[in-house]
C-alpha cells in the first residue's frame, strides 16, 4: 500500500481534557510518510472535529444549501399543482436531510432545531401557507404533507438501515 502525505489527513479524537494532554502530538510518522494532525477533516462531505462536534457542519452544509433550494422553490412554485410541489420538495427534503442520518443521531437538540426550522419552511412553500401568523402550524403542515419532522426521520431511516443490516 502506498501512501501519500500531500492526500492524507488524520485528527485525533477525544474529550476537550484528553486532547489538551496529547497538545505536543502534531504528526504520526508511518513507514517513510509524515502525516500532520488537523483540528477537523472531511469525510464524504461531513466535517468531523476533534471533538466530534457536528455544530460546524449543520451551520453550514444542509441548511444552508436547502435555505437556498427553499427560496429558488418558492419562486417557482405558483406554476405548480400540489402534487408535483409536494414530490419536488420530498426529494429535496431526502437529498439535503437523510444524507447524513448516522452522523446526527444522538446530536444536541440545537442542531436538530436548525434543520427543522429549514423543513417547516420547505413545507410553507410547498403549501402556500403565508403570510406564517394567519396560517396553519409548522406541525399541523408536515402532518398535512405526511413528513416526519427530523428527528423522527433520521430514528426512522436508521431503523429501516438496521432492520435491512439484520
Amino acid at each position: 500500500m502506498a501512501l501519500k502525505p500531500a492526500k492524507s489527513d488524520a485528527v485525533l479524537f477525544g474529550t476537550f481534557q484528553r486532547l489538551k494532554t496529547m497538545s505536543g502530538l502534531t504528526s504520526v510518522k508511518i513507514s517513510d510518510s509524515v502525516i500532520h494532525f488537523f483540528h477537523s477533516i472531511k469525510i464524504l462531505g461531513v466535517t468531523f472535529d476533534s471533538d466530534l462536534n457536528i455544530g460546524p457542519y449543520t451551520r453550514q452544509h444542509p441548511c444552508m444549501s436547502c435555505f437556498y433550494h427553499v427560496h429558488s422553490f418558492r419562486q417557482i412554485r405558483s406554476f405548480m399543482d400540489h402534487s408535483m410541489a409536494a414530490s419536488i420538495a420530498s426529494a429535496l427534503v431526502s437529498l439535503q436531510f437523510d444524507y447524513i442520518n448516522s452522523v446526527l443521531f444522538g446530536c444536541p437538540q440545537k442542531h436538530i432545531a436548525r434543520l427543522q426550522r429549514a423543513q417547516h419552511a420547505l413545507a410553507r412553500v410547498v403549501t402556500q401557507q403565508f403570510p406564517r401568523s394567519l396560517s396553519l402550524t409548522s406541525t399541523e403542515l408536515l402532518k398535512q404533507l405526511h413528513w416526519l419532522p427530523i428527528e423522527w426521520r433520521i430514528r426512522f431511516k436508521l431503523a429501516i438501515l438496521t432492520f435491512k443490516a439484520l
